[in-house]
């Protein structure tokens, strides 16, 4: 089946590719609606799957896209870097800025695209998805994440407007400054959770914590003296590869002595005082650019750090009148953006206020009925489809809801949704314990946008972020006391706000919920199997319904499943599980793949290095044997110096003794002389006396 739907010639393509996470791609029309959005998870059902997006690119309508925006720099750029006026925390030591770069691999992925290509800075997409969608004509927006490779940045504050686009105001550079969501999942893994996934679970666990003086020293010694040290305690496996998968993984040895440090402190108050941390540092962030003249009443934040729900309502609460938070605040939402990035420069650029994340794939409902069949699976036609599952939830069953077209982001709206009553906290428990999960934060709510006033304190400022789930707020006597399942400890709700205009089936189901029980709110949780992304399609549906024992599935246009009249399908189906690799297998055995490879690897290097190292020892045996040889040749040379230097002595013994002989000699001849001119000199008087004489 093809998955695309229709969309018009002269469409942006936004694709998220890191090599590691989130593989991503959106499509968006001239006037900037988005008709298209998914990510690499949904299909491959390996969750933050950062594998290339080629069967996707290989099935893509090329001659409807102009444009391919890509959301990271096509190279890096170190001489951009520059001094934050929001940021404090300067590291130590300035990274070297090749260390950001991305591998070969990425220009591989790149080679796969047929047309033209925009490489759009990380941090300007994180803002763009935010942005465009808000409805806002100004705003300031906050962006902030773990950066991405080609790019220097990790966040920024930037001024956006309708008229003006969007500019920065301050960047926020990975070569000088300290990322607080690094400390976040250093912690997450130094508690055993899994790094980049389960940061949620911390943000849940912090409630039943007390942040403490102890554990503030400790994050601010990690932060501001250890940040290299910490960062280095995380690395990343099997980048840009096509099969397996990418994956983040802590190192037992490096954070070994970081548990020493924590003995004797309680995962919830280390959660807690974690949590606090990240919301001071946030706050600490808008509370400069306020001094510094950056002001608005409208706030949009996108990015990794802004997944956690906890700070989005600090900073809601921190002076704004209007919150919004790009719906996929993660790195696929980074598709999107830059796809709209792209498209802000064309004249048709229009976007209408986001209200929708239903830009997944959908199937016919031929599709699911075919299946179904196929499947032998008892199901019962409705006529009032609402009616009969708002009547279910009344009775305390639950409902797993199959509609429309899948969510994009991390958010299931009600189209790939769980739906249960909130009346009893015990529903945690026992649908968690369905769904094998795990989780610290309740379920979260969804609300008729008729009932949010009556539910929730101060939702008006964040009712537009609240359609999608990504922020908390202060719940009200009534919705504690009639729906705790979807209040936490703290009070607080993380509810989805439903309107009759563009989520109707769901509107229906609440409404005529809430006719039959006199309660607003009932629990929405993902319709997916543990450690698996949300469902797809309709064989996803049945699979997540039937392994984890759900009470009744509503698929659209077919209708409704019960468990109980189908147990034998569901055997099937749970048998078919234990042949199957779970995605905690897949993982692993990506993981025991990547390290078999690098011991082999490693194997090859050391049996050449010894090749090597005989070779060479075989260099230095002959080097020894000619050094050998060649001393024995100067100590023979040696000796006949010596004897011939004994020569030279004694011919110079001899030589002096000559010399002193001849010097007497001399002395004698000079005597003799003397005795010879005194005869000489007697001989001529005795001469010149005779000649006288005569």
């Amino acid at each position: 089946m093809n998955i695309f739907p229709k969309f018009p010639v002269g469409s942006t393509l936004g694709i998220n590719y890191s090599g590691m996470h989130d593989s991503a791609i959106a499509i968006v029309t001239p006037e900037g609606q988005p008709i298209f959005a998914i990510s690499l998870e949904r299909l491959s059902r390996v969750k933050q799957d950062g594998r290339t997006l080629k069967e996707l690119l290989a099935s893509m309508p090329w001659d409807r896209i102009d444009k391919v925006a890509i959301s990271a720099p096509e190279f890096l750029r170190g001489t951009d870097s520059c001094k934050s006026k929001l940021l404090s925390t300067i590291l130590a030591k300035t990274r070297r800025a090749d260390t950001l770069a991305h591998g070969p691999g990425f220009y591989e992925a790149m080679k796969m695209i047929p047309c033209e290509k925009v490489f759009v800075g990380h941090q300007d997409a994180h803002a763009a998805s935010a942005f465009w969608g808000s409805g806002f004509e100004e705003a300031l927006c906050l962006t902030y994440d773990g950066g991405m490779s080609n790019d220097i940045w990790f966040g920024g504050l930037y001024q956006c407007g309708r008229a003006s686009g969007i500019q920065p105001l301050d960047q926020f550079d990975a070569l000088q400054y300290a990322k607080v969501t690094t400390l976040y999942t250093f912690v997450t893994a130094l508690l055993g959770f899994m790094p980049l996934r389960h940061e949620g679970k911390i943000t849940g666990l912090a409630a039943y914590g007390e942040p403490t003086e102890r554990c503030a020293s400790l994050l601010k010694k990690w932060f501001e003296d250890e940040y290299a040290e910490i960062e280095e305690t995380l690395y990343w496996v099997n980048c840009y590869d096509d099969n397996a998968l990418p994956q983040l993984i802590p190192s037992s040895s490096k954070l070994y002595r970081y548990r020493s440090q924590i003995e004797g402190i309680s995962k919830e108050e280390l959660a807690a005082s974690l949590q606090y941390f990240a919301e001071k540092h946030v706050i600490h962030i808008l509370e400069k650019a306020r001094v510094l003249g950056w002001k608005s009443p409208n706030i949009c934040l996108a990015g990794g750090l802004f997944a956690n729900v906890k700070i989005n309502q600090k900073i809601a609460e921190s002076g704004f009148s209007q919150l919004f938070v790009a719906p996929p605040m993660t790195d696929d939402g980074t598709a999107l953006g830059a796809a709209w990035h792209v498209a802000a420069r064309g004249a048709e650029f229009k976007p209408q206020t986001l209200h929708s994340m239903f830009l997944g794939p959908a199937y016919p409902k031929e599709i699911s009925l075919e299946l179904i069949k196929k499947e032998g699976i008892n199901f019962k036609v409705l006529d009032t489809p609402t009616t009969t599952i708002a009547e279910l939830l009344a009775r305390g069953s639950i409902v797993a809801v199959f509609q429309g077209a899948t969510e994009f982001g991390p958010r299931a709206l009600g189209n790939r949704s769980i739906l249960a009553q909130a009346t009893q906290s015990d529903i945690n428990r026992s649908l968690n314990e369905r769904l094998n999960r795990t989780e610290f934060m309740p379920f979260a709510p969804m609300t008729r946008e008729e009932d949010a006033e009556l539910c929730y304190c101060d939702i008006g400022s964040v009712k537009h972020a609240a359609e999608f789930m990504t922020v908390t707020v202060n719940c009200k006597d009534m919705m504690k006391q009639l729906c705790p399942a979807t209040v936490h400890v703290d009070g607080t709700a993380r509810p989805q706000i439903v309107s009759a205009q563009h989520n109707p089936f769901i509107h229906e189901v609440l409404t005529e919920y809430k006719s039959l029980t006199g309660n607003p709110s009932i629990v929405n949780t993902s319709f997916n199997v543990h450690e698996e992304p949300i469902v797809c399609t309709p064989k996803d549906a049945l699979r997540g319904f039937f392994e984890s024992a759900l009470e009744y599935l509503y698929i659209e246009g077919v209708g409704l499943i019960s468990f109980e009249e189908n147990k034998s399908v569901a055997i099937r189906y749970l048998h078919e599980k234990t042949k199957r690799k779970s995605q905690k297998d897949i993982s692993n055995e990506s993981l025991i793949n990547f390290l078999d490879h690098a011991l082999s690897e490693r194997t090859d290097w050391l049996e050449k290095t010894s090749q090597d190292l005989q070779a060479r020892t075989q260099e230095l045996v002959d080097t020894r044997q000619t050094l050998v040889e060649r001393t024995v040749a100067l100590e023979k040379t040696s000796q006949d110096l010596q004897a011939r230097t004994q020569e030279l002595v004694d011919t110079r013994q001899t030589l002096v003794e000559r010399t002193v002989a001849l010097e007497k000699t001399s002395q004698d001849l000079q005597s003799r002389a003397q005795e010879i001119e005194k005869f000489n000199h007697a001989s001529i008087f005795k001469r010149i006396f005779m000649n006288r004489n005569q």
